[in-house]
């Protein structure tokens, strides 16, 4: 049959959205086409029919939602596409449904506290409603890389059973005037359709500062559509910002989200936490103590690296080693992970080392911890304190 295969395509694109009417006159095709011989074209169309009977099942045309979110919203489920840019075909973003295994990132208590509450109030959000009260169902998640923001988006996501549509940067993103615009738009729009969060992660790179001299006027352009779209889900949506560079947004768009978050660097009782985690039992408390003092100004994803590290090492070392010597292995790959001053002391001598953790307040050194750290006894400790601090009272 001529031109069969353009045929069967825009059967499939239809059938991404089925329907009764498109299966029967789909159905009417397939028998035409049986009854000219063409079995090998009428089997291809009997599949494209097949997957779209399932597909009608799985997708509602209306849910019963929330009275907060869009009556014509559908549910998300993997089999639906989302847009793509017209000029590359590049998906526009990707579709996540939610893990129940997403465990909560370790953040600190008060942290911890307010997201729970944003958590509450979304999920709340038709109690609120029916009390005239609005929920913000916007948020924008800002601080330092490696903190755990997308983490904590998906986390969200997980605790409300919705799926995730994850903005792609480098499909939304065009060279040619005009279509990163359309694009936002685009992704939007598909976004109110379906029953879903909206998580724009990078977002800095299409919410820069209008008034950026490095930029043309397209990033305007870009920034205008950007507040309009965000405008109009307001209250219809969920929708999740994040950015690395919060410095770079444009004021008006900071403005248009009900909730702004920082995600700070774990403290002290925090990246105990995390260490313990990932380290568990194969460590001793004066090794935890240690990392804990190392990785003060780390970030979750960084302590997580040090942790897989240390491991790996074990593991791949056909001699044992202390942790010192396993943390001054993972300075010399790692050379900017750690400030100057503690990774001088590290890759200096012992006793120097032994010295400065008995002397920093904010750790919780013992002589007999130390012993422990260096594997060495009390008395070799003891002289190693005596020695440097004669050494810095003669200076």
């Amino acid at each position: 049959m001529e031109h069969f295969n353009i045929i069967l395509a825009i059967c499939r694109m239809a059938a991404q959205t089925p329907s009764k009417a498109l299966i029967t006159q789909m159905t009417r095709l397939k028998k035409s086409l049986e009854e000219q011989g063409a079995l090998k074209e009428a089997q291809a169309l009997a599949k494209v029919i097949e997957g779209s009977s399932i597909e009608e099942k799985l997708v509602p045309s209306r849910l019963t939602l929330s009275k907060a979110q869009l009556d014509r919203e559908e549910q998300l489920i993997k089999t639906i596409k989302p847009p793509v840019d017209k000029e590359s075909g590049n998906p526009l973003a990707e579709i996540i449904i939610p893990d129940h295994k997403i465990t909560k990132p370790l953040f600190d208590v008060k942290f911890d506290k307010a997201l729970d509450l944003l958590i509450r109030e979304w999920s709340l959000t038709e109690e609120l409603k029916s009390q005239n009260i609005n929920t913000p169902m916007s948020c924008l998640i800002y601080g330092a890389p490696g903190t755990g923001k997308t983490k904590t988006a998906f986390y969200i996501a997980n605790q409300l059973k919705l799926p995730v549509i994850i903005a792609k940067l480098d499909g939304l993103i065009s060279s040619f005037l005009g279509t990163t615009a359309r694009n936002i738009s685009n992704l939007f729009e598909f976004a109110k359709r379906h029953n879903a969060i909206l998580l724009l992660d990078e977002f800095d790179a299409i919410a820069k500062l209008r008034d950026d001299p490095h930029e043309l006027g397209e990033i305007k352009r870009v920034v205008n559509t950007l507040l309009q779209c965000i405008d109009s889900r307001a209250g219809n949506g969920y929708t999740i910002a994040i950015t690395n560079h919060e410095k770079l947004l444009d004021t008006a768009v900071w403005r248009r989200f009900d909730s702004r978050i920082y995600v700070p660097k774990p403290n002290q009782q925090t990246r105990n936490r995390i260490l313990e985690q990932y380290l568990g039992a194969r460590y001793p408390e004066p090794v935890i103590e240690f990392l804990n003092w190392l990785s003060e100004d780390f970030s979750g994803a960084d302590i997580e690296a040090l942790c897989n590290n240390i491991i790996r090492q074990s593991i791949l070392s056909s001699e044992k080693k202390n942790i010192i010597d396993q943390v001054r292995n993972y300075i010399q790959l790692n050379s900017d992970m750690v400030a100057l001053g503690k990774k001088s002391l590290i890759l200096g001598d012992n006793d120097e080392l032994a010295f400065a953790l008995m002397s920093n307040s904010n750790a919780n050194f013992n002589q007999d911890m130390l012993a422990a750290l260096f594997e060495k006894d009390k008395s070799t400790i003891s002289r190693w304190l005596r020695k440097v601090k004669s050494v810095s009272h003669e200076k």
